[in-house]
């Protein structure tokens, strides 16, 4: 039996499938580091473009058009084809022959051992940087609404990760919600004289044990009339999840602040650096 809080909860760290070795977390730059990084991305980026136009003028052309945009040009060049590229096989028969070949069974048997795909089905909003609401939809697209308290903005985008007996996979959409932004919100539109119900967090707070958000231990609570209507699809996921969490913890919030800074640096450099227009070259060739 599950252990249950007031709307049928469960504890995310039951226990762990798969002891995972934490990877090593990327050391998060101060912003000026950040800066002189992107800039050089920038730098080798800009030399990269440069060279593989140089490339294709030097190519020589049969004919020349060019397309005037105004502050920049789209030249045709009409080229002869690519020289077809030769492949040299200097793998002997015998090299193959040596080779171990699989039975079909060394095969299903292998096969057999891999994880298996799976898919995680859930988006999520994150309040005030510390309760998350998960929203899980099973295949029927039927959905269930779960409090977490772990701060899903450290597993947005791709999710990937293993245990043993399954490779779950996902890109993870987080929403983000400030309750003093919602209600400032909410009082602007009421002096326009438009109704807005702010989402906030006090209402998710209200439902949950007073030492839910306060445990040191990921855990999450499944809103539902009655156990017997949770899919068990639901517990595997958010097991899993949160286990995954609980062993990378410090490695996903590194990271995530290391995006973070890397970000606003690639951002200030574009707003310093606004990009100008620049000349295509376009080689085509006749197939034949």
């Amino acid at each position: 039996m599950r252990p249950c809080f007031a709307y049928f909860a469960a504890s995310a760290l039951l226990f762990i499938l798969l002891p995972v070795k934490a990877r090593d977390a990327p050391k998060v730059p101060m912003q000026a580091q950040a800066d002189a990084v992107i800039a050089m991305e920038m730098e080798a980026r800009a030399a990269r473009e440069a060279a593989r136009k140089a490339f294709m003028e030097a190519v020589p052309a049969f004919e020349e058009w060019e397309v005037d945009h105004g502050a920049y040009k789209t030249i045709l060049r009409r080229v002869a084809p690519p020289e077809p590229v030769k492949l040299s096989n200097r793998t002997s028969t015998s090299e193959v022959a040596a080779e171990p070949q699989w039975t079909e069974a060394q095969f299903a048997a292998w096969i057999a051992e891999q994880p298996s795909p799976r898919k995680l089905n859930l988006t999520a909003t994150v309040f005030d940087e510390t309760l998350t609401k998960v929203t899980w939809r099973d295949e029927s697209r039927m959905k269930w609404t779960i409090l977490s308290n772990i701060d899903f903005r450290y597993l947005r985008g791709v999710v990937q990760f293993e245990d043993k007996t399954n490779r779950w996979m996902s890109f993870l959409f987080v929403d983000e919600v400030d309750s003093t932004r919602e209600k400032e919100i909410a009082l602007h539109a009421a002096e326009k004289g438009f109704q807005y119900e702010p989402r906030t967090l006090e209402p998710w707070l209200s439902l949950v044990p007073a030492d839910f958000m306060s445990s040191t231990e990921p855990e999450y609570i499944i809103m539902a009339d009655s156990e017997s209507t949770i899919p068990e699809a639901l517990y595997e996921e958010l097991d899993a999840l949160h286990r995954h969490y609980a062993a990378n913890e410090e490695q996903l919030i590194a990271a995530y602040e290391y995006d973070k800074v890397m970000s606003a640096a690639r951002r200030a450099w574009h707003e310093a650096n606004p990009p100008e227009p620049k000349d295509t070259v376009i080689n085509f060739w006749k197939v034949r």
